[in-house]
């Protein structure tokens, strides 16, 4: 367990230090009282972790799969623990709403229990989308570092995730080397960061408001920092970009080494990417198609309006977003076939949540071998599906993922209908909060609902936000990872 207490104090102290720019912007409006409560909290768990990290020096730290997945599941947790302490601190949120709120922001779920948002402290409010920024990291860490070298779930093995060294008999500190790995994907994901920041000042935002939808939409996470809708805070042009980051990040075109150069070449070469866009165009003519039929069009904005709104709105529930330039956008297609796009989600290799359409055509793969050997019993029937190869081990490890996805969205279900609100209001908060997209449930949350058939986020009381809590973060991370750790003869065994 050393080496797992290694690179979890190595989290922790870079999660604490990250607080400097909370604490930067409260600063610079005058929250004097507060920033001095999260600069101790700060400096004293950063003073800790750097003291555990230091204890564990001049010992060898050996990798192992089993380790590097313990890792992994243990940083998300103490991280979405730490992550509260803030809210409790400085918006006086009592232990469940906290938690609440720093595990959707650490896994891009968007749901809240803020009422007035714009009344928060604003060192409140951009840690809450600091969250999520780091979220969208933590989530890109995970898969090209730990899950795709492991090829657990049916992960395709990637070049970019570089395998570990498993030799305890090495004289290299394999913890240290680890580490290492981090920096070629933290300098993608801030250089397109800022790339992205600089596109929405272009557009016309201050550079606050861009900072904030840079991180909110780089990371496809979903929490609006404003009382009023987007729409309303900012002009078509920026909306148009956001809805491009939305989709450009649910393809994982930026996190490949060449694509914040030429995009278009990798689209082409990428079949998966190509599906995602292929999605978002269709979504978004059935979104105009939508507005037509309500009679939209002719009034502010006209047709050019009609075309962002629609074209956000389809990016937005493929990258299991869930934001929305106005009310109702999202809600003019049937909830059945908006949660049934987001529950597959876009691309294996992005931020977005849900299946990911690589496990999807692993499975029409297997099930149309399966199909045609009881028509054909000694055919040999080619492993692809629109010219995308899949092998053996993606074919076979993808139904365990899509088996418990559905079984841990049943009893999330299960859960919330135990509460208030009806058994349609639990089914839909469970199916968001698992796939990630909080946003989507309020979208279809009727106008004059009440709390006691409809309920808000804000409404869950303190042991449904604990079950959303778990719900949440086993959405975000593998299943079948999460589920390897919880096996008794393993611990038996220590």
């Amino acid at each position: 367990m050393r080496t797992v207490i290694f690179l979890l104090a190595f989290a922790t102290a870079t999660f604490l230090a990250s607080l400097a720019v909370p604490i930067l912007v409260g600063l610079a409006h005058g929250e004097t009282e507060r920033v001095a409560r999260l600069a101790v909290l700060a400096a004293t768990g950063a003073f800790v972790s750097v003291v555990t990290m230091a204890a564990s020096f001049g010992y060898r730290h050996v990798l192992t799969p089993d380790r590097l997945i313990l890792s992994m599941v243990f940083v998300w947790l103490v991280l979405s623990l730490i992550g509260s302490v803030p809210f409790m601190l400085v918006a006086g949120l009592p232990f469940d709403a906290a938690l609440f709120e720093s595990v959707s922001g650490l896994t891009t779920t968007g749901a809240t229990t803020f009422g007035l948002r714009e009344a928060l402290p604003q060192s409140v409010i951009f840690w809450r989308l600091q969250l999520e920024w780091i979220g969208g990291f933590l989530t890109l860490a995970s898969l090209f570092l730990v899950l795709s070298p492991l090829a657990i779930g049916g992960l395709p093995r990637r070049a970019m995730a570089a395998e570990f060294n498993l030799d305890k008999n090495g004289a290299r500190d394999a913890g240290i080397e680890h580490l290492w790995r981090y920096l070629p994907l933290l300098a993608y994901y801030l250089a397109a960061s800022v790339v992205v920041f600089f596109l929405f000042v272009a557009s016309g935002a201050d550079s606050l408001g861009a900072a904030q939808l840079t991180m909110t939409s780089i990371s496809t996470g979903g929490f609006n920092p404003y009382d009023t809708d987007l729409g309303a805070r900012h002009g078509l042009p920026t909306l148009l970009v956001m809805g491009s980051v939305l989709m450009i990040s649910a393809t994982s075109l930026f996190w490949q080494r060449y694509d914040l150069f030429n995009p278009l070449r990798v689209v082409w070469q990428n079949r998966e990417a190509r599906w995602v866009v292929l999605v978002v165009a269709v979504m978004t003519a059935l979104y105009v198609l939508a507005f037509r039929n309500v009679g939209a069009g002719s009034g502010t904005g006209g047709i050019g309006a009609v075309l962002v709104d629609s074209y956000f709105a389809a990016a937005s529930v493929v990258a299991t977003s869930g934001h929305e330039t106005r009310p109702g956008v999202i809600a003019l297609l049937p909830e059945i076939f908006v949660f049934s796009v987001a529950l597959v989600g876009a691309a294996v290799f992005s931020t977005a949540s849900g299946l990911k359409v690589h496990r999807l055509g692993a499975m029409l793969i297997q099930s149309f071998r399966e199909l045609s050997l009881l028509i054909y019993p000694s055919s040999v029937i080619p492993m692809r599906i629109a010219k995308a190869e899949y092998d053996e081990r993606s074919i076979v490890e993808s139904w365990p993922v899509m088996l418990l996805l559905l079984m841990v969205t049943a009893v999330s279900v299960f859960m919330l209908a135990s509460g208030q609100g009806s058994f349609e209001a639990a089914l839909l908060s469970g199916v968001a909060l698992m796939i990630n997209a909080g946003p989507l449930y309020e979208a279809y949350v009727p106008a004059v609902a009440d709390p006691e058939l409809w309920p808000g986020f804000r409404d869950f009381s303190g042991f449904e936000r604990l079950a959303a809590c778990i719900v949440m973060l086993l959405g975000r991370l593998e299943f079948v990872a999460v589920f390897a750790i919880l096996n008794f003869k393993y611990w038996l065994s220590r």
